[in-house]
């Protein structure tokens, strides 16, 4: 797919998202800055569809749209923020950063 650990769309788009024990693009990820998240995977098979064929298409043309929904079987998490300000961002982090995310959403 995308590289991983970047934010995909919306706000701060193209940035690289860097982390520890906190995760940073362009100000901290974290329950002080987002007022929601949701997790767009399996679960939401609508959502999860739409994003994988829509980033597949941006990054590969009509052929990336298959490859997009198909996916992989990699640790990855495609994740749509809502910013306190009311802006959006659509992030792509792997499993490590997954789990420093939801830990600093509480």
């Amino acid at each position: 797919m995308a590289t991983i650990n970047i934010v995909l769309e919306g706000k701060n788009k193209g940035t690289k998202i860097t982390g520890g024990t906190m995760l940073y693009a362009n100000g901290w990820l974290s329950k002080n800055n987002i007022s929601s998240y949701t997790v767009i995977d399996e679960s939401n098979k609508d959502q999860y569809s739409f994003w994988k064929g829509a980033l597949g298409v941006a990054l590969f043309g009509s052929i990336g749209a298959v490859a997009g929904i198909s996916g992989k079987n990699k640790k990855e998490y495609l994740i749509a923020i809502e910013w306190k300000d009311g802006d959006k961002s659509l992030i792509l982090i792997n499993d490590e950063y997954y789990k420093v995310f939801v830990k600093s959403m509480f």
